[in-house]
């Protein structure tokens, strides 16, 4: 389960949940921290993961840069504590496609112009040999707009699984997911996704 912490050298938080095995560090815009103020949620506190999602779907949290540098020094003993047991699954995070990474992803579209395929990449894997990029563009800055219209100017082939699984976050409403939590704050959790015969991500359409 994510848990908000505060940076001990300036009045900015940061969140830490544990993805695909990693512990992953997610920054907040000003308007990511007002949204967890007005859900009631504080430094050291756990919150859902899908609020967490639903931050990182409009770009109020982002992973990159260069600050997880100053954590606080005991976060490391917080870890075991912060990261169990949390009702959401942490695979509803789009993932590289080829390392399963979640850091740094971008969205490359690489291929000849006939036949091009979208990809999601961190940035290990983008610099990998290989076929040059079409286009390359942070995930953070793509809204479902934005995602569609590039879509119909580019010719892509084939999509995959990470870039559909991004596409159907972006498709996903959030806001009654929100609101479940402001009303029952304080009562044991349960998921907030509904999952199907496979446990799959079943998010309401927007």
């Amino acid at each position: 389960m994510p848990r908000l912490h505060k940076y001990r050298d300036r009045n900015v938080c940061y969140v830490l949940t544990a993805i695909r095995g990693a512990v992953v560090t997610f920054q907040l815009t000003a308007e990511g921290e007002k949204k967890l103020a007005a859900a009631r949620i504080g430094p050291n506190e756990q919150f859902p993961r899908a609020l967490l999602l639903d931050l990182y779907r409009t770009g109020d949290a982002f992973t990159g840069g260069s600050a997880a540098a100053s954590l606080a020094l005991d976060s490391a003993g917080q870890l075991e504590m912060d990261f169990a047991n949390d009702p959401d699954p942490e695979t509803a995070f789009p993932a590289c496609d080829v390392c399963g990474g979640v850091n740094d992803l971008y969205l490359t579209i690489r291929g000849k112009p006939e036949d091009l395929v979208a990809q999601l990449q961190c940035a290990a894997c983008r610099n990998l040999p290989g076929t040059p990029s079409d286009s390359c563009i942070p995930i953070g800055v793509l809204s479902r707009p934005v995602l569609s219209r590039l879509f119909q100017v580019k010719t892509v082939g084939s999509r995959s699984s990470g870039v559909k699984q991004f596409e159907e976050l972006l498709r996903s409403e959030f806001e009654s997911k929100w609101e479940a939590l402001r009303e029952r704050r304080g009562n044991a959790q349960t998921s907030l996704f509904d999952a199907g015969p496979g446990n799959g991500l079943k998010l309401s359409p927007s």
